[in-house]
C-alpha cells in the first residue's frame, strides 16, 4: 500500500473583501446618507432605498490576487437594515446584478447576472429605536479569476404588499475562495 497523502497540501479558505455604504454608488447623489437610529445618537451610513426607488447602488473592485483560479463557489452577502415601527406593508424586494470580467478583457453586459429577491418579509419592531438588520446571500453563478474587474449592483424592486419605509444598504460582503 502506498502513501499518497500530500502532506503539504491546504485545504481552500474562504477569504472576504467587506464595503460599507462609503464604497457603494449611486449615479445621482454624491455620496451615502448618515442616518440617526431613532432618537438614540447613534449613527449608521447607509443608502437609504425607499419604496419606489429606481436607482442601481453599484461596487467595483478588483478580485484580489489570492482568489482560487476559475472560483465558482464565491458569494455575495448584503446588508440591510429598516426602522419600520408601525410602517405599512410587509415585504420587500431586492434584485442583485454581478458582472465579472479578465483583465485586459472586453466587458461585455450580456454577460451580467441577475438574480431578484421576491417578497423579503419584514415584521414590526417592537417598541422604539428597534431595527432589523437582514442578511441576503447570493450565491454567484460567474466564473471568477484573480484580478477580474468587478460590478456589483442592488436595487429595489415592487413588492406585493411593498413595504412603505426606507431600506437602508450599509454594506456589501464578497466571500470567495482564497489559496
Amino acid at each position: 500500500m502506498s502513501d499518497n497523502w500530500d502532506y503539504n497540501y491546504e485545504e481552500p479558505q474562504y477569504k472576504s473583501l467587506i464595503f460599507n455604504a462609503g464604497n457603494i454608488n449611486d449615479a445621482n447623489t454624491t455620496g451615502p446618507d448618515t442616518e440617526q437610529l431613532g432618537g438614540s445618537g447613534l449613527f449608521i451610513l447607509g443608502w437609504l432605498i425607499p419604496v419606489g426607488d429606481t436607482d442601481e447602488y453599484s461596487l467595483t473592485f478588483s478580485v484580489p490576487k489570492d482568489a482560487v483560479r476559475r472560483c465558482q463557489n464565491a458569494k455575495v452577502f448584503v446588508h440591510l437594515i429598516s426602522d419600520n415601527t408601525n410602517t405599512p406593508g410587509d415585504r420587500f424586494s431586492i434584485r442583485f446584478s454581478s458582472l465579472f470580467t479578465r483583465a485586459n478583457g472586453v466587458i461585455d453586459i450580456d454577460d451580467l447576472n441577475t438574480v431578484n429577491r421576491n417578497n423579503i418579509p419584514v415584521k414590526n419592531s417592537p417598541g422604539s429605536q428597534q431595527y432589523n438588520h437582514y442578511v441576503l446571500e447570493f450565491k454567484l453563478e460567474d466564473i471568477i479569476r484573480a484580478e477580474d474587474f468587478a460590478l456589483l449592483s442592488i436595487a429595489r424592486i415592487p413588492a406585493t404588499n411593498d413595504f412603505q419605509g426606507a431600506v437602508a444598504l450599509t454594506s456589501i460582503e464578497f466571500r470567495y475562495l482564497g489559496c
